[in-house]
């Protein structure tokens, strides 16, 4: 999946808040991340992907193994729920 939301919270505020995003959804869904230069790695049971932080826009794209498959509109809402709660 693919969620991508507009911001003008320049890049380091943006990966500030995406830092947020991660930890809640970590405590969520299980979750651990890294960064990777201007990007969060995520991963965990069955979930893995990444949020590409830039200027003006952060994107998100997650994996869902077929194990969650039935779980992945209630991953979808958790990951658009926290990033329009911090980002936009």
């Amino acid at each position: 999946m693919k969620i991508k939301r507009q911001h003008t919270l320049g890049i380091e505020e943006a990966k500030r808040r995406v830092d947020r995003v991660a930890d809640e959804l970590g405590g969520k869904l299980g979750l651990a991340s890294e960064w990777e230069g201007d990007h969060l790695r995520v991963h965990g049971k069955g979930v893995s992907g990444r949020i590409l932080v830039s200027d003006n826009s952060v994107e998100v794209h997650v994996h869902v193994g077929f194990a969650m498959m039935l779980m992945r509109e209630p991953i979808r809402s958790a990951i658009e729920g926290s990033i329009d709660e911090y980002i936009t």
